[in-house]
């Protein structure tokens, strides 16, 4: 069992990217705009900000791919409700704890007093079961952020979501249209407990990709017999293998899109001549995405919160715990794949930027799966190039 108790079923309609009704408090800084998670619409700007908001962590059955599965969420929702905030305004946030278990939350990235972090046995004690707890932030930086459990495995089951902080001084015209923010995320059936059990006894137990004898042919026709063979006794002799891309792949994993997976991909719509801007946030346990939108350039503008020198892209790769703001341009009237493949190539996730309902991206192929070499382990073995000391 994933959790210490089970919740009442709630009915499907609120089993995904609920808005945060449920507690009736004062919600304005949480995101009404679930289905697509906008930002932002084209007609008006939403409040950033409410002076208190009520978020409730508790156990939640959610659908994923038509299987009914429990998951730690925060508002019902997975993931978490969109939080607005704006800079040098100071917010409120209640967070009620409905486990069993206790509980925290944390705002990564967020510069904050100490205090206010989130972080139990370092900043503060956590939260009880049944208690409550008051964080009281006033925002130093605007951008893309994002908040995460910092108990357990909550975070893999589930307790994560977007967090956006509009700056003191936004412009009076953005230079885009639309506003969405796009969470990756990396979820698993098995209990997380199990997962990274399963690792302690063996650290590739879920790679399915390892040097077969149909890659080794490969490698003959391609670099002759003896290369071949040299680069398989060189793997061999130190124990790792030039698969080696991620701890935890597509085997276990069902890799979502704003919680949605790709056989449901999350879609957002948008008027042929708009520029959308895209908020990235890599919200994974362990999963590195490669992202890209067929037929599209994308321009980032913001890592990790903070503004850079634009830079057009065909294709970008974000880390755990990142995040990057891209600005693309539709003038057709066309639907486009948002395609963020694992680096190991075990699965990817998926959502679709659409102007009409009844018209579907097509699905990109998956590429071929990299090999690592040598010059890709331990630093490239950079050590064994140091000068020695002399005595």
């Amino acid at each position: 069992m994933r959790f210490s108790s089970m919740p009442t079923a709630i009915d499907a309609a609120r089993r995904r990217f609920i808005t945060g009704a449920a507690l009736g408090g004062a919600l304005a800084g949480v995101s009404r705009s679930p289905l697509a998670w906008a930002v932002t619409a084209p007609e008006a700007r939403p409040p950033a900000t409410a002076p208190t908001i009520d978020l409730e962590i508790a156990e939640t059955q959610v659908t994923i791919g038509g299987r009914p599965q429990y998951a730690t969420t925060v508002n019902g929702s997975l993931p978490g409700p969109l939080l607005h905030w704006r800079e040098g305004e100071e917010v409120r946030i209640r967070v009620h704890n409905r486990l069993t278990v206790p509980s925290s939350i944390h705002w990564h990235g967020i510069l904050l007093p100490a205090a206010m972090d989130g972080v139990p046995g370092l900043s503060f004690p956590g939260i009880a079961p049944g208690a409550s707890f008051s964080y009281r932030i006033r925002p130093r930086q605007s951008g893309t952020y994002w908040y995460h459990s910092h108990s357990g495995f909550q975070e893999q089951t589930g307790l994560y979501g977007p967090l956006v902080i509009e700056p003191a001084r936004p412009p009076a015209l953005p230079d885009y249209q639309r506003d969405y923010v796009v969470m990756l995320n990396d979820w698993s059936e098995q209990d997380p407990e199990t997962i990274f059990a399963t690792l302690k006894r063996q650290s590739d137990a879920y790679n399915f990709a390892l040097p077969d004898a149909s890659r080794l042919w490969r490698d003959i026709r391609r670099e002759g017999l003896s290369a071949a063979l040299a680069q398989r006794q060189m793997w061999n002799r130190m124990r790792m293998t030039p698969t080696d891309l991620s701890d935890v792949s597509g085997y276990t994993y069902t890799y979502l899109l704003n919680g949605q997976p790709p056989g449901q991909p999350w879609r957002a719509p948008f008027k042929p001549g708009e520029r959308l801007r895209l908020r990235f946030i890599n919200g994974s346990a362990m999963t590195i995405f490669d992202v890209r939108i067929p037929g599209l350039k994308m321009t980032v503008i913001s890592a990790d919160g903070q503004p850079v020198v634009p830079v057009t892209v065909d294709e970008f790769r974000i880390s755990v715990a990142e995040t990057y703001d891209v600005l693309v341009e539709l003038d057709v009237a066309r639907a486009f794949a948002v395609f963020a493949q694992a680096i190991d190539r075990s699965g990817y996730a998926l959502g679709e930027l659409t102007p009409n309902p009844k018209l579907h991206a097509e699905r990109p192929p998956m590429d071929e799966r990299p090999q690592l070499a040598v010059v890709d382990m331990m630093g490239a073995m950079a050590a064994n190039a140091l000068p020695r000391p002399t005595t």
